[in-house]
């Protein structure tokens, strides 16, 4: 017969051997667990580095774009304040050789100017330098014209007053109106 001391052993050395191979199992469990939450855990932070990365490239990306085109347009704005420039000082030039024109090629403008602008019956204002060159050219016209006794104020050319009108045909007012018309084209040449 059996002792029954050994048979407590026995039971005691079989719930001990099941309560390892149980707690075996648990950690083995546990620590697949951990791998798949860790795998899973480096996974996320691998994804949330990617779109950090991607939110910061995109960042930097549209701060350059901004001041990339923050320069260009200072860039094109600096060359077209430039350009004004240029125009300016080229229509000043022209202006100022216009008034300084003497001769026959004055005579030439100051007649195409009465010709085309001046109506029967109008008092032209010369400027005091082209008062006698003008007073002559009265006679080649072909409409009457009455020469005032005052001067327009302004350099070279004349005004033109009628009933209800005054005319501005000083060689100043036609470069401007030069220039209106024909700044497109001498930017044109003097940019392209």
């Amino acid at each position: 017969m059996e002792n029954p001391g050994n048979r407590a052993d026995k039971l005691i050395e079989r719930i001990l051997s099941e309560a390892e191979a149980d707690a075996s199992a648990a950690r083995d469990k546990a620590a697949e667990s951990c791998r798949t939450v860790t795998a899973d855990c480096e996974k996320r932070i691998a994804e949330q580095a990617h779109i950090a990365a991607a939110s910061r490239d995109a960042a930097v990306k549209g701060v350059l774009d901004g001041a990339r085109t923050r320069a260009e347009l200072e860039g094109r704005k600096e060359t077209l304040g430039v350009r004004r420039r240029i125009l300016d000082e080229a229509f000043a030039a022209a202006t100022k050789e216009l008034n300084a024109l003497t001769g026959q090629r004055r005579e030439a403008i100051l007649l195409r100017l009465l010709t085309a602008e001046a109506a029967e019956g109008d008092k032209v204002l010369p400027a005091k330098q082209d008062r006698a060159l003008i007073e002559k050219l009265l006679t080649k016209v072909p409409v009457k014209l009455t020469l005032s006794e005052e001067d327009a104020p302004c350099e070279g050319g004349f005004l033109l007053l009628g009933g209800s009108y005054e005319k501005d045909c000083s060689l100043n007012a036609l470069m401007a109106e030069l220039r209106l018309n024909e700044e497109t084209n001498a930017a044109r040449i003097l940019f392209t």
